[in-house]
């Protein structure tokens, strides 16, 4: 079976440019991966692996659940290499990634990805990885948290929903063929 499809994380990277862009933040400069991060804080104490008056995106990619990404379509072609007959298979699946965004700017951090998301240079390098955002983008969510002395962090939270096109071949050589569908010949 071939498949094509974003590992775990290949799309971590890919969101994570698509962060980078919308921020518009030079990604070969090292203070970049300390303003935008995949992984969630380790610390025992919460938020003090970074200050209060810094500005950090976390990115969070979870499995996004809807009808859209239960539909499959299914071909039988002829495969590039081989000649012989291939089922594909096709469908959508749905990833849902939140930004939790720490620091002073956190409200303005979250509308520029918001609004960064939808414009033509972060949209083309999604459709290089074949994925695609849903365009309806609800407004960021303003959401302080206390931390573990009582101090108030300023945070927003924003989700996007994104699709990915994946396509797997398997080999038809046993699949059950009705009348009139094209099969393959000896």
């Amino acid at each position: 079976m071939a498949t094509k499809n974003l590992s775990r994380e290949q799309l971590e990277d890919v969101m994570w440019k698509v962060t980078v862009l919308a921020l518009g933040l030079d990604e070969t400069r090292e203070e970049v991966q300390k303003r935008v991060r995949i992984s969630w804080p380790t610390s025992e104490t919460g938020n003090s692996n970074w200050k209060r008056d810094e500005n950090v995106v976390f990115l969070r990619i979870v499995p996004g659940v809807d009808d859209y990404g239960n539909l499959h379509d299914r071909a039988y072609e002829p495969d590039r290499r081989t000649g012989d007959l291939i089922e594909v298979v096709t469908y959508h699946r749905c990833h849902s990634v939140t930004w939790v965004c720490y620091g002073p700017d956190a409200d303005s951090d979250a509308e520029n990805i918001r609004i960064g998301i939808l414009r033509e240079n972060v949209k083309q390098l999604l459709r290089c990885s074949s994925l695609a955002v849903l365009p309806h983008i609800p407004p960021a969510a303003r959401v302080p948290e206390p931390d573990e002395t009582g101090e108030w962090w300023e945070r927003c939270d924003l989700t996007a929903q994104f699709y990915e096109l994946v396509r797997r071949e398997y080999a038809a050589e046993e699949m059950l063929v009705a009348p009139n569908v094209i099969t393959k010949t000896e």
